[in-house]
């Protein structure tokens, strides 16, 4: 621990890293900071970045880490996100010019349904311009954000940590089999997750249909953002009595319900960069069904899911019905060994590594 705590000092004093995180329901930035708590890295949450947030930090923060970036100036409104816009970016030259290093993490590398992709773009082109460093969790994401921005330095690949004891995880199969109300000796494809169209839900729900297996069950849970798109999906699910719907929020505590009950996690995305789904699923031993894109193409790599082509029409019930007939249990297996190698107090030092490296001194 003694080196690592050398790692983790900045200029005689513990390094000081505020991250910049308007997401709440996932716990990556939890995570993360108790990684690195634990390796003596003081660290603090802001919602929010605007120069009145940036000077508050002046004197107290060495690094910035922000994530989910157009999050933090999305609006309802044309005015509204323009305002915000302008008040990250002030804030972050603010922070800048007042010594802050930068660290961004690419969760997407391009935003799923932007309503205004001009505003987008120019954050984009500011935001990988002015990081001190840029943090990817896959090579695919580097390769893509290369070709895409044009950004080939300070990029670092560092995996996204398993959420391995994030979520309770107490409930046999059984238990919570009974509680959803499905077969005991049933094969159970969930989709757990917000559900929104690029996620490709109805994709699923035809594609589960096609497949006319009465020993088959498919669960989608997880609350839709958009009421007119629960309704088209409702319409498309009624009367297919192996298909049961939660359009809600799922509690922390009723995850391992779903996680539990299944047999494999669909992710039938349409566009992807990093997926804390597919991790999700790993860190309670389930592998997944996912196209091959982004992220999906390394979790899906030794026998730890089922991947297919996206442009394939049928390539979604093929990959079904793969993982029907396979030995589940044994990529199950192999998921869970994924999630456990990858907890996040084993990459808290490469990101400890990063960070130094942004502040220009490397160890």
């Amino acid at each position: 621990m003694d080196g690592e705590q050398e790692l983790a000092t900045h200029q005689g004093h513990p390094l000081r890293v505020l991250n910049v995180s308007k997401v709440q329901m996932n716990p990556y930035v939890l995570l993360l900071q108790e990684a690195l708590a634990a390796l003596g890295v003081q660290c603090s949450t802001s919602a929010g970045l605007s120069p009145r947030l940036a000077r508050s930090w002046r004197g107290s923060v060495d690094l910035l880490h922000i994530h989910w970036l157009e999050l933090l100036y999305e609006a309802p409104r044309l005015r509204q996100t323009l305002r915000r816009w302008l008040a990250v970016f002030l804030g972050l030259g603010r922070a800048r010019a007042d010594g802050c290093r930068v660290v961004y993490t690419v969760h997407n590398l391009s935003p799923h349904e932007p309503a205004y992709p001009t505003i987008h773009r120019l954050g984009d082109a500011i935001i990988f311009r002015w990081a001190d460093a840029v943090h990817v969790h896959d090579e695919e994401a580097r390769r893509r954000l290369a070709a895409m921005h044009g950004r080939l330095r300070g990029v670092h690949v560092i995996p996204h940590g398993s959420y391995v004891g994030a979520y309770p995880n107490t409930c046999s199969r059984e238990d919570a089999r009974q509680r959803l109300g499905l077969g005991q000796d049933h094969f159970v494809f969930l989709f757990l997750g917000q559900i929104r169209p690029y996620k490709g839900v109805e994709d699923l729900i035809t594609a589960f249909g096609q497949m006319a297996d009465a020993s088959s069950e498919l669960v989608i849970a997880g609350h839709v953002h958009d009421p007119v798109y629960a309704s088209e999906l409702s319409v498309q699910t009624r009367g297919n009595h192996s298909i049961h719907t939660w359009f809600e929020y799922v509690q922390d505590r009723e995850v391992q319900y779903f996680m539990q009950a299944c047999d494999v996690c669909v992710l039938p995305y349409r566009q992807v960069t990093t997926s804390g789904a597919g991790v999700l699923a790993f860190s309670f031993g389930k592998p997944i069904v996912a196209p091959a894109l982004g992220g999906f193409v390394e979790l899906c790599a030794d026998g730890r899911g089922f991947a297919y082509d996206a442009a394939d029409s049928d390539g979604l019930r093929h990959a079904l019905q793969q993982a029907r007939q396979a030995e589940i249990a044994e990529a199950g297996h192999k998921a869970l060994a994924w999630a456990e190698a990858h907890r996040w107090s084993s990459l808290a030092p490469r990101v400890v590594a990063m960070y130094r490296e942004a502040l220009g001194t490397p160890g």
